[in-house]
């Protein structure tokens, strides 16, 4: 198996039953916004969104989970307690949410391709 570089706009060549590598890669990979992270938090924040957005999926199925469970056991009464722990943490992220925003963008830019 032979490893070739094949210049981008060219056509590679044709080879019988060989697979052709390309190890030249492009990734464009765009910065995550501050502006968007809080108006995920503040219409979707009870499922979690603004946290799927930073790359925080524990933490956005918790939050989804918490919202969920929440809402429907309201009825018993449970619900509110739990709904009172996500809104603790909704607030708090009110705060938080800039340091995340830094720090999803220095992840996504330490990562090399």
């Amino acid at each position: 198996m032979t490893e070739e570089n094949i210049t981008p706009g060219t056509t590679p060549p044709q080879h019988s039953g060989q697979p052709v590598h390309i190890t030249n890669h492009v990734v464009i990979v765009q910065q995550k916004s501050m502006a968007v992270a809080y108006l995920l938090w503040f219409f979707l924040g009870q499922l979690g969104i603004h946290k799927f957005y930073l790359n925080k999926t524990g933490m956005g199925i918790t939050y989804l989970l918490l919202g969920i469970v929440g809402w429907a056991t309201t009825v018993l009464f449970i619900g509110w307690a739990i709904l009172a722990v996500l809104w603790i943490m909704l607030v708090i992220d009110l705060f938080t949410i800039p340091g995340a925003v830094a720090s999803a963008n220095h992840r996504t830019a330490a990562i090399r391709y």
